[in-house]
């Protein structure tokens, strides 16, 4: 049962430590209307230069460039290797339809030709790379979604998604090496999801997924193994929550 587990609710936003294997076998069959995971890439990328802390020329809208300092992430291990076609049967049995990033770098067999390709906007020297992919079991063929988002050049709405965010206040915090933004998630919720589907992410992450479930009402349950990344992502949602309120 999930109460074996650490989890907490906040409002629509339910989030699970431990491990996603376990996790899932305490789920019934398609309980979930949609499952959006970013899994492992098995790229080991806590190691890549990338999240190393650099300093980065950052160009202002009064065209001027700011050098900012970019944060180093922690070094860990959980990107050795993509899951294994247990952990997919496990997904598929329990969500009706699913997103999931990564898919140029992972074999699942036996699924469709949709497709959501992530431009992000930027020179691939400026990001770990220029656009990623995700498998979309609602679609047929690939569609494509524009979003700005490297380092501190982030979009600044859905409304303009390839406009830099001026006030760098605003811009999402960082706390994970593969972090995608909130806005990113409201795109694919608002393209893909319906009213009061329930929502599964297995690789919490940052936890963007739960800020834009959150913000949209989407009931979501978001699950991390990893106890410096839950810890970081809770507080971030939290922060979030109490952000909005004041």
């Amino acid at each position: 049962m999930i109460s074996n587990f650490k989890a907490e609710t906040f409002g629509c936003v339910t989030l699970i430590e431990g491990d996603c294997y376990e996790i899932m076998d305490t789920f019934y069959p398609f309980q979930f209307d949609l499952a959006i995971p970013d899994v492992d890439y098995g790229l080991d990328v806590t190691k890549m230069p990338f999240t190393k802390r650099t300093v980065m020329p950052v160009k202002q809208k009064n065209g001027k460039s700011l050098n900012v300092r970019k944060s180093e992430y922690k070094q860990k291990d959980w990107d050795l290797k993509t899951p294994g076609l247990s952990y997919f049967e496990k997904l598929f049995d329990v969500s009706v339809h699913q997103i999931i990033w990564g898919i140029d770098y992972l074999n699942i067999p036996n699924i469709g030709n949709g497709r959501i390709k992530w431009d992000k906007c930027v020179p691939e020297k400026l990001s770990f790379k220029g656009f990623e992919r995700a498998y979309c079991s609602l679609l047929d063929s690939e569609i494509d979604i524009k979003l700005l988002w490297s380092g501190f050049r982030q979009a600044k709405s859905l409304e303009e998604p390839t406009i830099q965010q001026g006030n760098k206040k605003l811009n999402e915090k960082r706390i994970h090496p593969t972090q995608k933004p909130v806005l990113l998630y409201k795109r694919l919720l608002l393209d893909y999801a319906k009213p009061g589907w329930k929502i599964l992410d297995t690789h919490g992450g940052s936890m963007s997924l739960a800020i834009a479930c959150f913000d949209l009402g989407y009931e979501v349950v978001i699950i991390e193994k990893d106890s410096d990344y839950f810890t970081d992502g809770r507080d971030r949602l939290i922060k979030h929550i109490t952000d909005k309120k004041i």
